[in-house]
């Protein structure tokens, strides 16, 4: 009498890990994807800086990514705010808006992975804007996953602080003040990923910041090269996907917890740097790699 037929194997959930685990890991990794979106952005712009200002470049992410919230809002048709919630979106828009022209202009007179190291400060000040705003408890392992990714970003800015007598104080400060604005929009995040539609919060953090830049960037506009439009269109993709990852994040995690992923960013603003710019990665860098490293490891292993 011939055997049956193996049955294929299954996944188990011990295979896979836990409904509670993949609940954990997948928005760690949305939030991950969301850096890598969102450096490779910045990426983009720097290579356009040497031909447009600041306010422009700002205006061309926003105008190039409601192009494709447009037509993701078109085909979901996710419903509108209404009253009081416009005021939440307002009030996003306009620190995201403040967050982009300031480290747009970092990014102008900064080398790419000391300005994103200075940006990587926003995680320390959306865990402590969380736990006044959101009323979150990080735990202590956040707490060490934070202070190692803090201690990363450290190293890598210590040897420009170093050897430079008249430090580009000015490139610093507009890095420094978009990380707390910044923290702002990614709290604002969380508490509107509770209520509003992933298409609408996407649409509308196009939308409004594309028209308040519209005046000023005309006043201040430069001759557009054709060549750049492809340049443009990634910008507002890379945008929009990182938009949304980041926002999914947070609806399924909390701020404080995503928080410390967000220095993953720095290795591929040394990676960027290094193939687009060629800034060549120092000792100083792959310190502050494995630190950055160490401290998601210990995030994750602890989630």
């Amino acid at each position: 009498m011939s055997k049956p037929p193996l049955a294929p194997p299954t996944l188990t959930a011990a295979a896979l890990g836990s409904p509670v685990a993949v609940a954990v890991w997948l928005p760690l990794l949305a939030a991950a994807l969301a850096a890598a979106c969102f450096v490779s952005m910045d990426a983009a712009v720097k290579s356009l800086a040497p031909r447009y200002g600041p306010v422009q470049l700002a205006f061309f992410r926003f105008a190039s990514g409601l192009v494709f919230a447009l037509c993701l809002w078109g085909w979901i048709r996710s419903p509108l705010p209404r009253g009081a919630q416009w005021r939440l979106h307002l009030l996003r828009s306009g620190l995201l808006l403040v967050t982009l022209t300031s480290y747009f202009f970092a990014l102008t007179v900064l080398p790419l992975a000391q300005a994103v190291a200075i940006s990587y400060t926003a995680p320390i000040f959306i865990s402590l804007l969380a736990m006044w705003v959101l009323h979150e408890r990080p735990s202590r392992w956040i707490w060490v996953a934070l202070a190692l990714g803090g201690a990363g970003a450290g190293v890598a800015l210590w040897p420009e602080l170093r050897s430079s007598a008249t430090p580009q104080l000015l490139g610093l400060a507009a890095a420094g003040f978009a990380a707390v604005a910044f923290s702002g929009v990614m709290v604002l995040a969380r508490m509107q990923a509770q209520r509003d539609s992933l298409w609408t919060i996407v649409l509308i953090q196009n939308l409004l910041p594309t028209l308040a830049l519209a005046g000023p960037a005309w006043a201040m506009w430069r001759p557009l090269q054709w060549a750049d439009l492809p340049t443009i269109g990634l910008i507002g993709g890379l945008a929009t996907v990182g938009l949304l990852a980041v926002t999914w994040a947070f609806q399924h995690i909390e701020a404080s917890k995503a928080a410390p992923v967000e220095y993953t960013g720095l290795l591929w603003a040394g990676l960027l740097g290094y193939f687009l710019f060629d800034e060549v990665p120092t000792v100083y860098t792959l310190a502050s790699a494995g630190l950055i490293v160490l401290g998601c490891l210990l995030l994750l292993r602890r989630a």
